[in-house]
């Protein structure tokens, strides 16, 4: 009797650790290279070049169009705040003409049509 609970408990516990996990918002993998968040079920990433600055939106894993989504960009750094708009760049890619340097703090506010707007907050 204790043999089988002490065995229940251990198969329990090697499923829950052993387990893989899974996320209903598809892969938080940076896919371009940048920087990812989740904010109200969707995946943002945030791409630093060297004169602008992309983003990508995913939603469950799949590209979100960005041709009907506005947004801004508010580079907080040494001091100094910068703002400009993201335009629509193809499928789910939008870019900003800002760069953003090391140890900056990063505000990106999207809207779609019909929905609620979504700050999502970056540092790097």
């Amino acid at each position: 009797m204790k043999a089988s609970i002490i065995f229940t408990i251990l198969l329990a516990l090697g499923t829950f650790v052993f387990s893989s996990s899974a996320s209903a918002h598809g892969s938080t993998k940076a896919l371009h290279g940048g920087v990812v968040k989740i904010e109200h079920e969707m995946v943002f990433e945030l791409v630093r070049e060297n004169a602008a600055t992309t983003l990508y939106l995913r939603d469950h894993g799949k590209p979100y169009p960005t041709n009907k989504v506005t947004g801004n960009i508010t580079v907080l750094a040494n001091g100094e705040k910068s703002d400009t708009t993201f335009k629509h760049a193809g499928d789910n890619k939008m870019v900003a003409n800002i760069s953003i340097p090391d140890g900056a703090k990063v505000l990106v506010k999207i809207k779609d049509q019909g929905h609620h707007s979504v700050t999502v907050r970056y540092t790097f």
